[in-house]
């Protein structure tokens, strides 16, 4: 029944509130959603906004309200702040620095950001300086041909900026404290996100591998999810390359990867 200091009620600004982690959408939409041309065909940023149950953009003071109210009331100890891609160079890394500022002026909270890579990589040390303590780039998919089919706006940004993107934010954020989604099932054989898993860790990325899950009044709200003998090769070989690394999840600072409650991944790092 809590509502921010301008009647917005708290629900609306938490994506996911659980005993540990507040998660959210600075940014409820994206540049590519309404285009079939461009949009993600797993995604379903804007059905929560079309029904009523989330607002557009929220502010700065309503995220900083929320997050210090988590804390103090339930205890939260970590926060993820993602973003609709807007159409701007940025890719909303501009917007979740100005979210992260208020938050941290409220609250001691770690934080992780999620976006798309910026043109310019100097917003990693913008983030960084504002209160961000890991960040999140999520290549879903990794096969030219998975990438162009699944998601294709988002496919025609190159891998190769990708990896730079990852190798500066590393540079800034720390090794292990920058993640990316990889998302078994879209088409993507084991042995590509194997090796990817093992270039990213090399980088000092953690992979974090979720199954894919379908979501319902989507272009793949039919397709199957991953089988679990898949599942299990993919947990094991990526398990055993963090091993070897001394990458755990349980060291970073805030997001996803740290929450874990879509993947199993987790379990196979000992």
């Amino acid at each position: 029944g809590l509502e921010t200091a301008d009647g917005i009620p708290y629900w609306k600004i938490a994506l996911l509130h659980s005993k540990d982690v507040l998660a959210t959408t600075v940014q409820q939409t994206c540049m590519r959603y309404r285009d079939q041309d461009t949009v993600c065909q797993f995604c379903a940023i804007e059905k929560s906004l079309d029904a009523g149950r989330t607002i557009a953009r929220k502010t700065p003071s309503q995220l900083a309200e929320v997050a210090e109210a988590a804390v103090r009331l339930d205890g939260v100890t970590n926060m993820i702040m993602t973003t609709g891609t807007p159409n701007s160079s940025d890719r909303g890394a501009a917007y979740l620095t100005e979210c992260a500022k208020a938050i941290k002026s409220r609250v001691n909270l770690p934080i992780q950001a999620q976006c798309e890579p910026p043109d310019d990589f100097v917003w990693f040390e913008r983030m960084k300086a504002a209160g961000v303590d890991s960040l999140g780039m999520h290549l879903e998919a990794v096969e030219p041909e998975v990438r162009a089919r699944i998601m294709p706006g988002k496919a025609e940004v190159p891998l190769s900026h990708y990896f730079e993107a990852f190798e500066a934010a590393v540079k800034v954020f720390g090794w292990g404290q920058v993640s990316t989604y990889l998302l078994a099932g879209l088409g993507d054989s084991v042995e590509s996100l194997v090796a990817v898993s093992d270039r990213l860790i090399n980088l000092g990325v953690y992979p974090f591998v979720v199954p894919f899950v379908p979501i319902s009044d989507t272009p793949l709200a039919n397709h199957s999810a991953p089988d679990a003998d898949m599942m299990f090769s993919l947990y094991q070989q990526v398990g055993a390359l963090l091993n070897k690394a001394g990458m755990s999840s349980a060291d970073i600072n805030a997001g996803c990867a740290k929450c874990g409650a879509c993947s199993a991944l987790s379990t196979f790092e000992d």
